[in-house]
């Protein structure tokens, strides 16, 4: 039996995935913890330790890391973010860590220490080479709660055109809308509302959380970033929350004014999915694309997008049968480098 546990630290979740080979047979436990990484930086180390005490992991387990956490403006560059994580995990956790650069390569501590440019906001790149091994030619759409990657594969190989977020922002690549913690207002100007149109209030009154917690899309435990209020998650919460956004109380407006406008919110935000999914596959070495490969806490939303885009779709978990383990492409990245290390390792064959 051999463990193999991947980490990925983001600025308001930390995301490990625990694979598990043994024989013929894989299984992969996923956990996702809330922690705001802006709001107690010196508490990563210990959060990492009560994670890791939390998961039964065999002694000798392998470790691997990626983050996009180091963006948090609690550092005042990306370089020391990235240190200050890796100094962190490095406290934490079993000594051979290794980390993803964005190459999809796993370098050791020492060397991510020395090039830390080179591992920052590298975590789409696990993920675009676990879609290489199952779908040779496809696209990656992983809608996490704050932004969306969009990476193409061919012959196997991920082919961005950027490597940097700044570059995969002009690609086209990373979109900065997600399933839990886009500002509405971010969006659209107006929203309908009783015949007639409304502007939106700029503000931070709600997110897009409450949008398909409105629509039933996600269920309250999985709503796992904090609220804009504070409050709580049920559906009336969410709805007094959009609300909001025209400035109204929901006794004010009605529930059914404020589920058209939750229609009307998710249809705009897959069509900004969809239209970047476009500007991707307009590139000259992405034709004859047909396929996307959706991933993330919003795996219905990169669906939605792909389709409107003129792809078929197909979840991530259903490419690869041969590992047992409910919702392990909500935290694809994290999986994907455990995956990857068990294949390399030759402890792991793909059965696609």
């Amino acid at each position: 039996m051999a463990d193999f546990c991947g980490w990925d630290i983001g600025g308001v979740h930390l995301k490990l995935s625990r694979l598990r080979c043994a024989g013929d047979t894989a299984s992969i436990a996923t956990r996702i913890e809330p922690f705001e990484i802006w709001r107690e930086p010196a508490g990563l180390a210990p959060r990492l330790r009560a994670l890791l005490g939390d998961v039964a992991i065999e002694p000798g387990a392998a470790h691997a890391v990626t983050m996009t956490a180091e963006l948090s403006d609690v550092f005042p560059t990306r370089n020391e973010g990235v240190r200050s994580i890796l100094r962190a995990c490095a406290e934490a956790l079993p000594a051979g860590l290794r980390v993803l650069d964005r190459r999809g390569v796993l370098i050791d501590l020492g060397e991510a220490m020395e090039r830390p440019i080179d591992v920052a906001a590298a975590n789409w790149a696990a993920t675009a080479r676990l879609v290489g091994r199952v779908a040779r030619n496809a696209l990656l759409v992983d809608v996490g709660s704050t932004t969306t990657d969009i990476i193409p594969v061919r012959d196997g190989e991920p082919c961005p055109a950027g490597r940097s977020d700044t570059e995969r922002l002009q690609s086209g690549e990373l979109v900065y809308s997600g399933v839990l913690r886009t500002p509405p207002a971010s969006l659209c100007d107006v929203v309908p509302l009783r015949g007639s149109v409304c502007r939106v209030a700029p503000e931070h009154f709600t997110t897009m959380g409450d949008v398909y917690l409105t629509l039933g899309s996600i269920t309250a435990g999985e709503f796992t970033s904090p609220t804009a209020d504070g409050r709580g998650r049920t559906r009336r919460d969410a709805m007094a929350r959009l609300a909001r956004l025209v400035c109204a109380d929901l006794d004010e407006i009605g529930p059914a004014a404020v589920d058209v406008m939750a229609g009307f919110l998710k249809d705009r935000q897959i069509d900004r999915l969809a239209r970047a999914i476009v500007q991707v596959l307009s590139r000259t070495d992405c034709g004859g694309i047909t396929t996307a490969v959706s991933a993330g806490a919003g795996a219905f939303l990169a669906d939605d997008a792909a389709r409107r885009a003129g792809l078929a779709a197909s979840r991530l978990a259903s490419l690869v049968p041969s590992i047992q383990g409910e919702g392990w492409d909500r935290s694809a990245p994290a999986a994907a480098i455990a995956v990857l290390m068990a294949s390399d390792n030759g402890a792991l064959r793909f059965t696609t």
